[in-house]
């Protein structure tokens, strides 16, 4: 049995593509997705004639499959493949395009920059024709998050997954599989190829993917099972889905059904397995739990990486996992964001690698709109949106950066955040975040503003033990401005103080990265080159 699983498991593991096109995020399609000749044709002739096309269905039909589908069989006729998750701000996705295109080319052809990704990618690929853009995820009234593309003259191709018809082009349907196409799945599917099990597949699951797996894999794996009682079951079930998950969920162990819980509040398109490894309440089992997922086909693998393998939970599933948990939400999603802040590390850099590691940005921002929505806490939502505002910050994006910066003055205005009944992490939260509105508005070039916002930072982190490299990192941001400015004598200061702080630190970047600067102001060209050697051979720049 255990050997049929992990065939089953590794049958659904996508190939590396990579190296099929010059810049490629695809993902194979699951083995199991079968057929459909008739939408692929459809869709390759509406690309080649009006170089767009959607794919339009309900949740659970298949339109992620189809377009990858589509996308793995012409892979060799594209230089460029690229998935956009509209579930996520599109912006940053199309940042996340314009990194490989830049790393591809050797060079830097699109400015990585949130604020003009969109303008400066489109006029880049409007200057060749074989690309291939897929925005997938859409969901029912969101349609105008796409619009430019889909108004957008260019000579390449795009697909748009949605499931909502409004405004889409050139509709290819997404419909459920067929007959004869759901006895070659269930066939593929079960250990026991009893034809009277396969019937009942085709008729209680009336063609619908998700359901079909799933079926199939509950009269594979759950012990014991009387297939004659499920049947009756699923017959007299008005939600067939949520009774197939109550089931499983009571065939697993206890971590594992915990870690379902919490995956339903992530980024369910793409999660790690070292994310999952961050969240969980039992590490040692994190192994056990993942197959146990898998088995039942709750989470696939999307990346056959060894080291960090990524996965993804179909919507449907995540959705009804959400409705059955209720309430007891808001307690799994405090649970994953306090085990991820706790886990961040206390060094600026080691935080950097931290925030930017495979999958992590996407869950940051889903877990962020879930903190929203679910209500978990005033500070522990001030935590998830400091690292937004981080990401803001690295990436240039002062659209982004201001709406934060305005959240945050909002909430600080009508008294969120009162001083006095803070413990000392909640002081630390608070006085980074000022020290983010500090570095944004140095961006901003509000130089005024910037120091306002250092120096209040500066005051709170007074009062807070520990996190002196993040003390640090707001006279970093004073000794910037001041050098900007051209105020050299508080610049040098703020340099000394910057030394005291880091003197046992080997975190001593921001050390050398502010004296380069001030050298080069003061027109000191060897020993700013001087310093600026330093600083790669700290941070090991190349």
């Amino acid at each position: 049995m255990k050997k049929f699983l992990l065939l089953f498991i590794i049958s659904i593991i996508p190939l590396n593509l990579f190296a099929q096109a010059k810049v490629n995020n695809i993902v194979a399609p699951v083995s199991y997705f079968i057929n459909h000749i008739q939408q692929l044709n459809q869709i390759k002739t509406n690309l080649e004639k009006y170089r767009q096309t959607s794919i339009v269905g309900i949740s659970g039909m298949g339109k992620t499959q189809l377009a990858r589908m589509y996308a793995y069989g012409n892979k060799d006729n594209y230089n460029l493949i690229w998935f956009i998750d509209c579930n996520l701000n599109i912006n940053d996705e199309l940042l996340k395009l314009a990194k490989a295109i830049n790393k591809a080319e050797g060079k830097t052809v699109i400015a990585e920059e949130a604020a003009n990704v969109k303008k400066e990618l489109m006029e880049y690929l409007g200057q060749s024709d074989k690309w291939l853009l897929v925005f997938d995820n859409l969901k029912v009234g969101e349609n105008k998050k796409v619009q430019d593309f889909i108004n957008w003259e260019h000579n390449g191709n795009i697909i748009f997954c949605s499931q909502d018809s409004d405004m889409m082009p050139y509709i290819v349907k997404a419909v459920p599989f067929k007959k004869q196409e759901t006895i070659e799945l269930a066939n593929n599917i079960l250990l026991d190829k009893d034809n009277n099990l396969v019937e009942f597949l085709v008729q209680e699951f009336k063609g619908y993917p998700v359901l079909i797996v799933q079926g199939a894999q509950i009269l594979n794996n759950v012990p014991g099972l009387d297939k004659e009682k499920y049947k009756h079951q699923i017959q007299k079930s008005n939600d067939k889905i949520d009774y197939n998950i109550s089931l499983v969920i009571n065939q697993l162990s206890t971590s594992a059904k915990q870690l379902l819980s919490k995956i339903a509040l992530l980024n369910n398109q793409s999660f790690s397995k070292d994310f999952l490894g961050i969240i969980t309440d039992n590490k040692d089992n994190l192994n056990d739990d993942i197959f146990e997922l898998s088995k039942f086909a709750l989470i696939t693998n999307i990346d056959a990486s060894e080291d960090n393998p990524v996965f993804e939970m179909h919507d449907v599933i995540a959705q009804k996992i959400l409705e059955k948990n209720g309430a007891n939400n808001s307690k799994y999603l405090e649970e994953a964001v306090t085990k991820f802040i706790n886990g961040t590390p206390k060094s600026v850099i080691k935080a950097f690698l931290y925030r930017n590691a495979k999958t992590v940005p996407d869950n940051i921002e889903v877990m962020t709109q879930n903190a929203e929505k679910y209500n978990i806490g005033t500070y522990k939502l001030l935590e998830l949106k400091l690292k937004q505002i981080v990401q803001c910050d690295n990436s240039y994006d002062l659209a982004g950066g201001k709406k934060l910066v305005d959240w945050f003055d909002t909430n600080d205005r009508d008294g969120k955040y009162k001083l006095w009944l803070m413990n000392n992490e909640e002081k630390r939260v608070y006085a980074e975040y000022l020290n983010l509105i500090g570095w944004y508005y140095l961006k901003a070039s509000n130089y005024k503003m910037s120091i306002e916002y250092f120096k209040k930072a500066n005051k709170i982190f007074e009062d807070v033990k520990g996190y002196e490299e993040m003390k640090a990192n707001v006279i970093s941001g004073l000794t910037n401005t001041y050098i900007v400015i051209g105020d050299i004598q508080n610049a040098q200061e703020n340099i000394k103080i910057l030394e005291q702080k880091l003197a046992d630190s080997s975190d001593r970047t921001s050390i050398y990265a502010n004296k380069a600067r001030l050298l080069y102001v003061e027109g000191k060209y060897p020993e700013a080159l001087e310093q600026i050697n330093l600083f790669k051979l700290l941070f090991q720049v190349d």
